[in-house]
């Protein structure tokens, strides 16, 4: 079994930092178009549904008993976003429990991850999963209840903090992290 250096588990934390920049930055405003939200959110989401089993597969070269379980957890992450559009109305509320879905994902996602690969990919999709529902519910708030610049920047903010959250974590899990499979050689 090998097993990853300090320094190649920094690397992987610091590729998950510029990550989650490029995420949110790259994910709609609560002020933005309807369309152009929709538009993106299915898009975004489509594309972390097909890279994500391709990498997996890729990675675990095709082991079914490996990539099945991460993949439902990572699918399973974005729930965060419909819980988030189903009870926008809860307001602080649903962003208040977020952390709590987060922190049971991220355990589920080292629970079932075999090599630091599919551990990586489910914590991408949970970051990406924190950050849209964070700001979708900003963009239901700011365009069903209040309009002002207020709701952006505080949907803004709770993306922030759902994106230090999951990273925080993803560094945690990362550096205590041991393969629970032998590795091909």
């Amino acid at each position: 079994m090998e097993k990853l250096m300090t320094r190649q588990r920094l690397l992987l934390i610091g590729l998950l930092f510029i990550e989650a920049i490029i995420m949110f930055w790259s994910v709609p405003k609560a002020n933005a178009d309807d369309i152009d939200v929709q538009l993106w959110l299915i898009t975004d989401m489509s594309l972390a549904l097909i890279i994500s089993p391709a990498v997996l597969k890729k990675n675990n070269q095709g082991k079914r008993k490996s990539i099945i379980p991460i993949f439902i957890v990572g699918v399973a992450t974005y729930l965060q976003i419909l819980y988030c559009s189903v009870f926008y109305d809860w307001g602080i509320l649903v962003s208040l429990t977020l952390p709590i879905f987060q922190i049971i994902f991220g355990y589920a996602i080292f629970r079932y991850s075999d090599n630091i690969v599919s551990l990586f990919i489910g914590c991408s999709n949970l970051m990406f999963s924190a950050i849209w529902a964070n700001q979708y519910q900003g963009f239901l708030w700011f365009h069903n209840k209040s309009s002002d610049l207020e709701t952006m920047a505080v949907a803004s903010l709770y993306a922030l903090g759902g994106a230090v959250i999951v990273f925080t974590l993803s560094a945690i899990m990362i550096m205590k992290f041991n393969s629970k499979t032998p590795q091909q050689q």
